[in-house]
């Protein structure tokens, strides 16, 4: 899996919010959501403000006190596992980061010593998923609603 260049959250499959330092993301497609924090969410972060797979790790490499190859193999890693849970996109676009792009703020907010480097973890959730798939504006009929969809294979001719 190429997990180079720049990539994008996959919206408006994906919609995401920052509460109290921690990342929530949403897959409306299937129910899950997951939470990030400390690294993980400033990877997002950086993705989310359009910086490419290499500038978030020589970000992170200003940020963090590790090896390099320890910050990079842990993105590239952590990129994988977040395009194949379908959260971020490969942006083929073919543009660069418009003006503003890596605003993001990263790290603890600390000064002196860079902080140590964690792993970033992506914590999966799938306990809300069918309260999550049900859809308020569109699924309304004569029962009222939330109605949860009907899966395909259940539908009669």
């Amino acid at each position: 899996m190429n997990t180079n260049g720049n990539m994008r959250i996959n919206v408006p499959k994906i919609v995401h919010e920052v509460i109290d330092g921690e990342t929530i993301i949403l897959n409306l497609d299937n129910g899950n959501y997951f939470s990030l924090d400390g690294t993980g969410a400033d990877i997002w972060g950086l993705i989310d403000s359009g910086v490419s797979v290499n500038g978030v790790i020589e970000r992170l490499q200003n940020v963090y006190k590790a090896d390099h190859e320890v910050i990079k193999d842990a993105v590239h890693r952590f990129v994988a596992e977040m395009l194949q849970e379908g959260l971020i996109v490969h942006n083929e676009t073919g543009h660069s980061a418009g003006p503003g792009a890596g605003d993001a703020k990263i790290g603890p907010g600390i000064t002196g010593d860079k902080p140590d480097f964690h792993v970033p973890a992506l914590n999966k959730y799938n306990d809300m998923q069918d309260l999550l798939l049900l859809d308020p504006i569109h699924d309304v009929d004569e029962a009222g609603w939330p109605t949860a969809k009907q899966d395909q294979s259940s539908k009669k001719k």
